[in-house]
């Protein structure tokens, strides 16, 4: 006889980059000791590797490479809090000099939010043509292609804006990029000036992430703290 199967609960949890309303289920017990295992290896790309496998087996999703990387953070936290519950237990360094006690305290999960998604992602190049540029955000399939090593060089940069042009428009057209070849979209933002590149630069460096703002008052010498935590690395150490 069959053993029976334990039913799982379904939840809702919304797309940060779209608004799409996607279900998830927790993760089980065999996805955890996955996600153990990368963690206690501390390699960056097997952590990642381990948390895209666990998002694409817990939400509706069929490829979790055209997520964004703030997408991949807010979904796997969600997918924690569910999983494992909504308090996570972190330790804090007191920031006064002199002090530095760590002091243990607890994060709700829930009260997560996506910073920077009402960032602008327009910009026009010149006023007189109308011309101008819509990007957007660089999923984890663009950037698995690159080299992180890549990405500090002129040339790296230069092809993740390529890689991340929406369209391009002027007064009369809109241009889809898969209209064009790799060539003439390189050679249309070599013609950028550093003015005009500069917007561009700053696009990358506002991408959306996942924070968490807290204050707490080190039991040692009573300084209140101000922690902001960034980034789903911040959120197991």
């Amino acid at each position: 006889m069959a053993l029976p199967k334990l039913n799982v609960p379904q939840y809702k949890v919304t797309l940060p980059s779209t608004g799409e309303i996607l279900n998830m289920r927790p993760y089980l017990v065999k996805e955890e000791k996955i996600l153990l295992m990368a963690l206690e290896s501390k390699d960056a790309d097997q952590i990642t590797s381990a948390i895209r496998n666990i998002i694409t087996g817990c939400y509706n999703i069929k490829d979790a490479n055209v997520l964004t990387s703030f997408d991949l953070e807010y979904l796997f936290l969600q997918l924690r809090a569910k999983s494992v519950g909504e308090k996570l237990k972190l330790q804090y360094t007191c920031q006064q000099d002199d002090c530095n006690n760590i002091t243990p305290a607890e994060l709700d999960i829930e009260k997560l939010e996506v910073s920077g998604l009402d960032q602008e992602n327009t910009y026009i190049l010149n006023e007189e043509m109308g011309l101008g540029i819509k990007m957007k955000y660089p999923t984890l399939n663009a950037l698995g292609n690159m080299n992180v090593a890549d990405l500090n060089t002129a040339e790296g940069l230069l092809e993740l804006v390529r890689v991340c042009i929406d369209n391009i428009f002027d007064k009369e057209n809109v241009y889809r990029v898969e209209d064009h070849t790799e060539e003439e979209l390189s050679e249309f933002i070599g013609s950028f000036t550093s003015e005009q590149f500069k917007y561009i630069q700053e696009f990358f460096a506002n991408v959306p992430t996942v924070v968490y703002n807290t204050e707490y008052k080190c039991k040692a010498c009573g300084n209140t703290n101000e922690i902001e935590l960034k980034g789903l690395q911040s959120f197991f150490t």
